[in-house]
């Protein structure tokens, strides 16, 4: 194999162990077997351990010496530091797109709401039942949101916000649906963001990332998923 197609494989397995990752199947803390992962991915272990090491410099994964890889773990308190962080970043990004959008984002971002709300959460008496389709959806509505902020750190920062925030949530969607209306929701941070007002925007963006946090975490602040069986 060349250097080329050896390249391929790894992003490749990078991107299937950063989706299996982000899956409610994956427990904080948990091993992760190199020969397994392999055999699931039709790769070699090499490629697996390349592609982990990608993933050990996103946070996503601890690298062990001597003992292999495993699950990056989380507290009760990183959910809260991380969405404080993320409400931050959120409303500077968001305020910077509002104030340099264009006709062209308006188009962009009502085509990112209909494609959200038309795209099934196939949600039933289990969370996880929330579709793929519907998670790419809602990460391309977000990022579309503050696609017009002209700070690209802002944008990366938010970016790395984004991804450990969705981690946290794929393990949210193990448990009941709530009553929260995430169309409205969206579609209010929208409209308010189209028409230029910024304050109702990020007022708006800010109660919605804090009902995420309230289901992401139970009253003791024991982190869902982390309660004794």
């Amino acid at each position: 194999m060349n250097d080329k197609s050896l390249s391929t494989l790894t992003e490749m397995t990078y991107r299937k162990l950063h989706a299996h990752m982000m899956g409610p199947q994956v427990k904080p803390d948990g091993k992760l077997k190199i020969a397994e992962l392999a055999q699931l991915l039709s790769v070699s272990p090499s490629v697996v351990r390349e592609a982990l090491s990608r993933l050990v410099s996103e946070g996503l994964v601890v690298a062990e010496p001597q003992r292999g890889f495993r699950v990056a773990p989380f507290e009760a308190s990183d959910i809260n530091y991380l969405f404080e962080a993320r409400i931050e970043i959120e409303r500077l990004c968001l305020t910077d797109a509002i104030e340099h959008a264009d006709l062209a984002w308006e188009g962009r971002l009502v085509a990112a709401l209909h494609e959200l709300g038309r795209t099934p959460e196939e949600r039933g008496q289990r969370g996880q039942d929330v579709s793929e389709a519907w998670l790419k959806a809602h990460a391309h509505f977000h990022s579309v949101l503050v696609s017009a902020c002209r700070n690209p750190w802002y944008l990366k920062m938010r970016a790395n916000l984004y991804l450990h925030s969705e981690r946290f949530r794929a393990l949210a969607l193990q448990f009941p649906v709530t009553n929260r209306d995430l169309h409205a929701e969206h579609e209010q941070i929208a409209q308010a963001a189209i028409a230029r007002d910024t304050q109702t925007a990020c007022a708006l963006m800010t109660v919605h990332l804090k009902r995420t946090v309230n289901e992401l975490v139970w009253e003791d602040q024991e982190p869902r998923g982390q309660q004794a069986s």
